[in-house]
């Protein structure tokens, strides 16, 4: 299986955040056969992006809400179960077999109950050697008669478990010792001699090894004796098989903890150093076992291999970017903070889309763009750059947007139109809270954290109309978010203007624009892009006063 590489945009994308991560990933997987490259999103769509999905045809790629490491990036393991019922021999054989050290113990429906691991089984057959005349575990009788191939010469009703002290009787040993009164098994090595049984009178088994019991024997045994098996193996064979036979669930640990895939790893982490299990089991959908997570696997885990486009400020970054191995990053905006583990290929170039870069890499590269890929890759560029009208718009843009409409046989000034009022939210009736958030990034600039939202409009009547609701929504994202200040531009492409609302001191707009903000809001003229004529002039001034 290919490694999997993330290809996501900032976490409140727009639609050249989305469709270059589309393309850039349909780029790699052309370009790049050992890895395998999968686009998401870092957040919820805005209606422009799904109206340009639907019409070429994609699906809505999957939301991935953080980069933290996570339970279901550790590598998967052949997994290997066993039931409580499963005898210790063959769960050791099992581990030797397949390599491992755990086996969850689950039951008929598949919950798991438990876990035994080789240092269980270590100490089960420590407890052998140090104490070898007792079996503290209980066995069942029926598992017994199979392992020794044995002949049940008597079994009363209700004998179903052997547990207690052993007593070992070979024609070596004649001589009994001293206190036997607590007997519970004896394993002889043929018949043991009248004195023996009759000493033993609370042993309730009795095993004979080697040669075959005449039948005239087989009536004539003592009565506190529940339950005598005759096999041919030998006195040391029936002591191991005696012990193998032990059930998992005698000494399995039952306090496993559980793991979903989504549990990020540092939960992992303490719920299996916190476990005397010394494991945990994940559980798929289902909630059934679908991995185990030892120490070791903490130890050598996998951090999600990433590459950023259409951003490279922490920031706007999808949660947990920090944990994240960052690849590449493909970007047209100023620099920001991302820092990286090693030296990485970073792209960034001022046009004025993300997807004008991913496209002129499909160029250079020789990478054949179906109509669905530039069809995506169009809509980001005419949606970046507001139909070619923003000042971000440069001729490689231009030249991009002519040879991917050409691709498609579609007008591309047309359909940039139509692409903005899709994506015009003004109309939908959508609390202003929503409208704030579908295209919001925050910024710190000289140590100033501000938030800065767009939308497209075509008029500023209905945004005059709504204006208080926008405010108390700007309010509250800037004291929830702990910003200095949040601005809001809605911005008609038509008339090049942005009617600008502050929430928080307005002087650093003020003067940055030449404006002056009354009641809260102003019209910038000729300011639409967030990015080359917002943002710069605004740090230029906190700059001034950092």
């Amino acid at each position: 299986m290919r490694p999997k590489v993330i290809v996501t945009g900032h976490k409140n994308p727009d639609t050249d955040s989305v469709c270059s991560a589309l393309g850039y990933a349909f780029y790699k997987n052309r370009t790049d056969p050992l890895r395998a490259y999968i686009a998401v999103r870092g957040g919820e769509l805005n209606d422009e992006t799904r109206f340009v999905l639907g019409r070429f045809g994609f699906r809505v790629p999957p939301l991935l809400r953080s980069l933290m490491p996570q339970v279901q990036d550790i590598p998967r393991k052949r997994l290997v179960t066993v039931s409580p019922s499963t005898r210790v021999g063959k769960a050791a054989i099992l581990m030797k077999e397949n390599r491992i050290h755990s086996l969850p113990v689950v039951d008929h429906t598949l919950e798991v109950r438990g876990v035994v691991d080789a240092v269980d089984i270590a100490t089960a057959y420590a407890d052998q050697l140090e104490h070898g005349d007792i079996l503290p575990y209980g066995v069942e009788c029926e598992t017994l008669v199979r392992r020794l191939t044995a002949r049940v010469l008597v079994q009363k009703h209700g004998h179903n478990e052997l547990k207690g002290r052993l007593l070992v009787v070979t024609n070596s040993i004649v001589r009994l010792c001293p206190d036997v009164s607590d007997v519970a098994i004896i394993i002889s090595d043929g018949i043991p001699p009248e004195e023996v049984l009759e000493a033993c009178t609370s042993a309730s088994t009795l095993i004979v090894t080697g040669a075959p019991i005449s039948g005239e024997r087989v009536a004539a045994w003592p009565s506190h004796l529940d339950l005598v098996l005759e096999t041919d193996m030998t006195v040391t064979q029936a002591l191991r098989m005696l012990w193998s036979a032990i059930p998992v669930s005698a000494f399995m640990e039952g306090t496993v903890p559980l793991l979903s895939m989504t549990d990020t790893l540092e939960r992992a982490k303490k719920a299996v150093l916190d476990s005397s299990s010394r494991c945990a089991v994940v559980l798929d959908t289902q909630h059934h076992p679908a991995n185990i997570v030892t120490r070791s696997d903490l130890i050598r885990f996998a951090r999600k291999k990433v590459i950023l486009v259409d951003h490279n400020e922490t920031l706007q970054a999808v949660d947990g970017v920090e944990e994240a191995d960052i690849l590449e990053i493909i970007d047209h905006h100023r620099v920001g903070d991302i820092s990286t583990f090693r030296p990485i290929y970073f792209y960034n170039e001022p046009v004025g889309s993300t997807c004008t870069i991913v496209a002129e890499l499909c160029a250079e590269n020789g990478v054949f763009l179906p109509k669905s890929m530039a069809g995506i890759l169009l809509s980001g560029i005419l949606s970046d750059t507001m139909n070619l009208n923003l000042s971000t718009t440069t001729p490689k843009d231009v030249r991009a947007v002519h040879r991917l409409a050409a691709t498609i046989g579609i007008d591309a000034e047309a359909f940039g139109l139509e692409l903005l009022q899709n994506g015009s939210v003004m109309f939908k009736g959508l609390p202003a809270a929503d409208v704030l958030m579908r295209d919001f990034k925050e910024f710190d600039l000289f140590d100033t954290r501000i938030g800065v939202s767009q939308a497209v409009v075509f008029s500023f009547d209905q945004i005059r109309e709504r204006e208080p609701e926008f405010k108390r929504a700007m309010q509250d994202t800037r004291m929830r978010m702990g910003l200095e200040m949040v601005a809001f531009m809605a911005t008609d492409p038509l008339s090049k203007r942005s009617y600008l609302i502050v929430s928080g001191p307005p002087d650093a707009f003020e003067e940055a624009f030449a404006v002056h903000v009354q009641d809260g809001h102003a019209i910038l003229d000729g300011v639409l892009s967030r990015k080359k004529d917002f943002i710069p002039p605004v740090a230029e001034v906190l700059s001034r006063y950092a």
